[in-house]
């Protein structure tokens, strides 16, 4: 089964950096300086749900990075595996 297994290490860099790319867009973004000024409950209630909605795409956007890391480290593992089990191979023969 093992033989049937194939991963390009560049593929998984490549869709790693599209990630990363798109986390990068999921910042915290302030309102303007005009905005704060009014003293209208609806308002004040839009800027608590605008800032609650902000702080969850930069927490989208953290969660992305690490997601990238994590695929990363992965394909790393996977290719210490690979030649760990090529290893592993050549030294024994099979049986079959």
């Amino acid at each position: 089964m093992a033989d049937k297994i194939q991963v390009n290490r560049q593929n998984i860099e490549n869709d790693a950096m599209q990630i990363e790319s798109a986390a990068s867009y999921l910042m915290k973004v302030p309102l303007d300086s005009q905005d704060t000024r009014s003293t209208i409950p609806a308002n004040a209630n839009g800027k608590e749900a605008y800032e609650r909605s902000q702080e969850r795409i930069s927490a989208l956007g953290d969660l992305l990075d690490q997601e990238v890391e994590n695929i990363r480290e992965l394909n790393e593992a996977f290719e210490k595996f690979d030649e760990m089990m090529g290893l592993l191979t050549g030294n024994v023969s099979r049986g079959i």
